[in-house]
């Protein structure tokens, strides 16, 4: 019964575009706030075969879009980490977060850790200072149009094509809010660095993630780590080439026969 229900967390929480036969490493992906897995998609046609894309589905959105939205960090981590066991049994786990989803996936491996559960191959995060450090913000407390004004002032995540679009925004604005509330309030515990080795992207010119801010995610492992900048700003990897340059730096990270 504990294997059905957990594989059924698996089907609810992690999406597949396109399944590999025999992949070596499955590569867990974790959004910006406000977005959906189909902000991955465009990975799987530049990944090798031997990395299979494994989005990860957050409640409001896509098949999930009737249920109720995370509040808090725990929210989505405890359900996660059991979501993922299988795919730890099965194969490396690379964990890999933009902004929001850097938040995450460092906790979902705090999470996987108290758990006991095999450690990941490699966690990826990008676009975001080490969790207590940075500004702190309030956005998930505006109006929405002033909400909408601050994100794209600061960060300049909402597509064109659902800004001119009143109804999509509408449907978007309570998922960027909950997302961002998440985000923002949440307190960051004393927990020991992790073991797992830490790879920190940013964008060069991203005002708010310097490279001396992704440098001090250095202190949140033991292992080995790395750090690396693309040109652009907040959304570096929104582009074809950034996504490129994102997925080379994860292949470089991997050890040699994980790679093809």
């Amino acid at each position: 019964m504990h294997y059905e229900h957990t594989l059924d967390l698996t089907r609810t929480w992690v999406t597949c575009p396109v399944p590999q036969p025999d992949p070596r490493v499955r590569l867990v992906g974790l959004p910006h706030a406000g977005a959906s897995p189909s902000a991955f998609r465009p990975w799987a046609e530049l990944l090798p075969p031997a990395v299979e894309l494994l989005p990860v589905r957050l409640a409001g959105r896509d098949a999930r879009v009737d249920e109720p939205l995370a509040t808090r960090v725990e929210d989505i981590v405890v359900p996660l980490a059991q979501a993922i066991e299988p795919l730890l049994e099965l194969s490396e786990v690379v964990i890999f977060g933009h902004s929001l989803g850097a938040l995450l996936s460092l906790e979902l491996v705090y999470e996987l850790r108290r758990r006991h559960l095999p450690a990941p191959a490699l966690l990826v995060v990008s676009g975001r200072t080490v969790p207590g450090s940075g500004r702190t913000l309030r956005l998930h407390e505006l109006p929405d149009r002033q909400l909408i004004r601050e994100v794209q002032r600061i960060y300049g995540g909402i597509p064109r094509e659902i800004l001119v679009e009143p109804a999509m925004l509408m449907r978007m604005l309570p998922v960027l809010r909950a997302d961002l509330a998440i985000n923002e309030n949440h307190s960051v515990r004393d927990e020991a660095p992790i073991d797992t080795a830490i790879l920190a992207l940013g964008g060069v010119e991203d005002p708010h993630v310097t490279r001396t801010e992704l440098e001090l995610w250095r202190t949140r492992t033991t292992g080995a780590f790395n750090c690396a900048q693309f040109e652009g700003g907040h959304f570096y990897l929104s582009s074809v080439e950034g996504q490129r340059w994102v997925i080379d730096r994860i292949l470089e990270a991997l050890p040699d026969k994980r790679r093809r």
